[in-house]
């Protein structure tokens, strides 16, 4: 968490703007957002208008004629954009996070009534939360199939938990549900009304569910046939099942409790579709939603094998070494790119004797022959004879090339063989 804080605020050139935010615990985060002192400058205010979640609010500003002079004004006047334009996005961000906690504080609500086994824990909702829209994953659907199930008790006491969430969160801005047309406070009241009382509800109230529908004549037919189903015959076919599944699981409710079960089921579903939406419809949302995943991945995840391999191809650079540099400068005489690029693949008297023998051993087959790799081995380092002015002996040289090939296949790069005993087996490839 630690590095991930430290890239946050050393990579991304606007995460100044997470001081004119609280946290999103603070229910008065967004009421302060405009006193903040911080002014961007120039080029910040470029590089905020030229994220995309920007330019979808500004895009979305320009139905109105007041719309369109603001949007017109966030583009050419830099001090009404960070006056104006900026809390706005920012206060929406704050009433996002305020309604996205709330949504999760609902999930484990719901999840109380779930098996052991189908429960997640806190970090897998806000993986499933953060990673896709809530409602895409696979535990969208184990959810509201348990709620679908429950009994007119089990449902009072599931709105009654809820109830109880929504009200906790009194400070909190739930302007973007609002936006959205959902009122979460008003629709959990009215779910926990209308299971106290199911019978005083008017039946037409399905009228506020297919609001939106233009076709009134199916919305007129869906009414008709929910009634045949919802009468007192209660013939239980197949498409009855598929239109009213809540009809399968209570049998001993009045068909008001029926339909007042279907109704809040409809109500806890609207609220968290909107709650739990995905963070990339918010405005900023690419400066303060962490994304670089892979970064951490790279940086924290173990990888021995290309360590090893990087230090052992790459001496000098580990052990802040010159003398490979210069003698691959004083012996061809290159420079830029084309020493840059010789340098890697010329085998120096002058390197490890582990990385003269790796090096060398790159360039074998499957099984490596000792005498021929000694051979080698040994004409790089008596390369280095003619700069001394005392030659290496025959036996120091073997010994130094015995103690190579042990660390080497001590670090797992050879085996020995039994099927050529002066030979042994060639075990990585690659790097």
């Amino acid at each position: 968490l630690k590095f991930a804080a430290m890239d946050f605020y050393y990579a991304q050139p606007l995460s100044v703007l997470s001081a004119m935010v609280g946290s999103s615990r603070d229910g008065c985060a967004s009421a302060s957002i405009s006193d903040c002192p911080i002014r961007l400058s120039r080029d910040q205010t470029e590089l905020i208008r030229m994220q995309r979640s920007v330019q979808r609010f500004l895009d979305s500003r320009m139905d109105g004629a007041n719309d369109r002079k603001y949007a017109v004004q966030a583009l050419v006047n830099d001090d009404f954009f960070q006056d104006t334009v900026i809390p706005d996005m920012l206060r929406q961000l704050v009433s996002y996070r305020h309604s996205y906690s709330l949504g999760i504080a609902m999930v484990l609500g719901i999840q109380d009534y779930l098996p052991q086994a189908l429960q997640k824990p806190l970090r897998t909702l806000h993986y499933y939360g953060i990673s896709q829209p809530f409602d895409a994953c696979a535990h969208w659907k184990t959810l509201f199939a348990a709620v679908r199930r429950m009994k007119a008790p089990e449902m009072a006491q599931l709105v009654q938990k809820l109830e109880a969430v929504v009200s906790a969160a009194v400070n909190a801005d739930l302007s973007f549900a609002e936006s959205k047309g959902v009122d979460i406070r008003a629709l959990v009241r009215k779910a926990a009304a209308l299971i106290a009382d199911p019978e005083a509800q008017p039946q037409d109230d399905d009228k506020d569910k297919d609001s939106g529908d233009d076709d009134n004549d199916n919305v007129q037919e869906e009414k008709v046939k929910t009634q045949s189903v919802l009468s007192s015959k209660r013939i239980r076919t197949r498409t009855d099942m598929e239109n009213c599944p809540f009809l399968l699981f209570d049998k001993d409710s009045s068909d008001q409790m029926l339909r007042a079960l279907d109704k809040c089921c409809g109500y806890i579903e609207s609220v968290l579709r909107v709650c739990l939406s995905s963070y990339q419809t918010v405005p900023l949302h690419e400066i303060f939603y962490y994304r670089h995943s892979l970064l951490l991945d790279t940086t924290f995840s173990p990888q021995p094998r290309a360590a090893v391999q990087a230090a052992l191809g790459k001496t000098q650079y580990y052990i802040d070494c010159d003398c490979c540099k210069s003698t691959f400068q004083n012996s061809d005489g290159l420079g830029g790119d084309e020493q840059d690029s010789g340098e890697h693949h010329r085998i120096m008297p002058s390197m490890n004797d582990t990385s003269i023998a790796y090096r060398l051993h790159q360039e074998c087959g499957r099984m490596i022959n000792l005498y021929d790799w000694f051979s080698a081995f040994s004409s790089v380092v008596e390369q280095e004879d003619s700069f001394a002015q005392e030659g290496t002996s025959q036996s120091e040289i073997q010994a130094r090339f015995l103690r190579a090939v042990e660390e080497m296949r001590f670090l797992g790069f050879i085996k020995s063989t039994q099927r050529k005993t002066d030979h042994v087996v060639r075990l990585t490839w690659g790097m």
